[in-house]
């Protein structure tokens, strides 16, 4: 599972370069570094050193999707962060990732070794939660719900990323948002109002297994650059 096989594509090299001054041989000697992250992970996850393991991992899924080095070894980098939730029985999380590539044969292996394990979770019977939506690099956008005052009265938390063309290298850019919802029979309006910076309107929807943001003017929102709160949310938790 945790092999993986190393190309560079010239056109992701050239596109670095040109972004971000950075010479090919640089982006060589990273690209090249995958199979060291996932030895690195390999290696604390035979140890049950799960946390180091995700980290090691999570390196191995930023350079190679950066790196371009195709579905099956992507896939086998969402699979290996995937297995560090499995042996922690964090089985929504590890569902999340395997669903990124839910074709590839390991993720359908993997998926079939928690199939019982998510039917066995109960379903959730509040809203309040934690949802994701993968954003690249690793990085989930998080939508947090917390329960309020009031039976329909929550608050919700967000962080989303955006990873440009150098995101490997430079990092996302980030948005977030803290606000109050009121939920009616799983349907409601984040207000998000924060002085002259922001003033948009989410709309959320929730169901047991999952949530919906639609924002109609995401530049309004006062996120970072092409930062948004839109689409959907798998529930993690």
């Amino acid at each position: 599972m945790f092999a993986v096989r190393v190309g560079i594509c010239a056109l992701i090299m050239l596109s670095f370069a040109a972004q971000a001054e950075i010479s090919d041989q640089e982006v060589k000697e990273a690209c090249a570094k995958v199979p060291e992250h996932a030895r690195n992970g390999e290696q604390a996850y035979k140890a049950k050193n799960y946390a180091k393991a995700y980290d090691a991992f999570a390196e191995q899924v930023i350079w190679s999707e950066s790196c371009d080095l195709g579905d099956s070894a992507i896939a086998t980098a969402y699979n290996n962060v995937a297995l560090t939730y499995i042996r922690q029985k964090e089985y929504r999380k590890a569902q999340a990732w395997l669903m990124l590539k839910p074709n590839d044969p390991k993720s359908v292996y993997n998926l079939s070794l928690i199939k019982d394990k998510l039917a066995a979770l109960p379903t959730p019977t509040s809203p309040a939660g934690e949802y994701w939506q993968y954003a690249g690099g690793s990085a989930w956008n998080t939508l947090t719900l917390k329960a309020g005052k009031s039976a329909d009265e929550y608050q919700a938390d967000y962080m989303g990323y955006y990873f440009g063309i150098m995101g490997a290298w430079m990092g996302p850019n980030t948005g977030e948002f803290s606000a109050p919802v009121g939920l009616k029979q799983g349907k409601g309006v984040i207000a998000v109002r924060d002085g002259n910076i922001a003033h948009c309107d989410i709309a959320l929807t929730v169901t047991p297994d999952a949530a919906e943001l639609k924002t109609d003017e995401p530049q309004e929102c006062g996120f970072g650059h092409n930062v948004d709160a839109n689409g959907e949310f798998v529930r993690v938790d």
